[in-house]
């Protein structure tokens, strides 16, 4: 565990016993999943030293001139399998419109559209580990109730909608995890998701 002000850093096992022994007094009910775009895995394999803290930096720099008060996400995850605290769990983040108030917002470094960055292993097993350990600690069904993605949502009205109306992001990704549709996610994320939970 590395810390920089209020950014830490962790190992998937660091971060499972810091969750393990995290009390927090906010309900939580939706993870949420989300991908940078930018900086994607070029952007984050062309620096060599200091590269998470400094992305982490920038990330937040780029939130606050959207007018944010700080970096949006909860969590940051890696394409190395690392991963980040970035806003206390007890401050809501800024990610999903409508669906904030009892979330957690992970950004998932890199661009998952399709053509686009192709995840690493060490980066898929951190995703479905996160997702599964977040399920379990604050005792949610692993479906697409509790665990989400941006594309879901209508960026202006923060409702979910029907696939293919409204306006939406592609965030996570056309291509994360096979797609970025609840079909998609109950047929190839979700189950990853569950077996994590099992043996866990």
């Amino acid at each position: 565990m590395t810390q920089q002000g209020k950014f830490i850093l962790f190992t998937l096992d660091e971060f499972a016993s810091w969750l393990d022994n995290l009390i927090l007094h906010r309900k939580i009910s939706l993870i949420q999943n989300h991908h940078t775009f930018l900086p994607d895995y070029k952007a984050f394999n062309k620096r060599k030293t200091d590269k998470y803290f400094t992305w982490l930096v920038s990330m937040e720099a780029a939130h606050q001139e959207r007018g944010f008060s700080e970096i949006a996400q909860n969590i940051t995850t890696f394409p190395d399998g690392m991963l980040a605290i970035c806003r206390n769990f007890e401050t809501l983040p800024a990610g999903i419109k409508g669906a904030n108030a009892n979330g957690i917002c992970m950004e998932h470094l890199g661009n998952f559209d399709l053509g686009k960055d192709t995840m690493t292993e060490e980066h898929k097993h951190t995703i479905v580990t996160i997702n599964a350990l977040l399920c379990a600690k604050f005792k949610l069904g692993i479906s697409t109730k509790s665990v989400v993605y941006h594309h879901w949502y209508d960026l202006n009205t923060g409702k979910q909608v029907v696939e293919g109306t409204g306006t939406t992001k592609t965030c996570p990704g056309t291509n994360f995890f096979g797609g970025n549709t609840k079909e998609a996610c109950q047929k190839n994320f979700l189950p990853l998701v569950e077996q994590v939970v099992v043996v866990a």
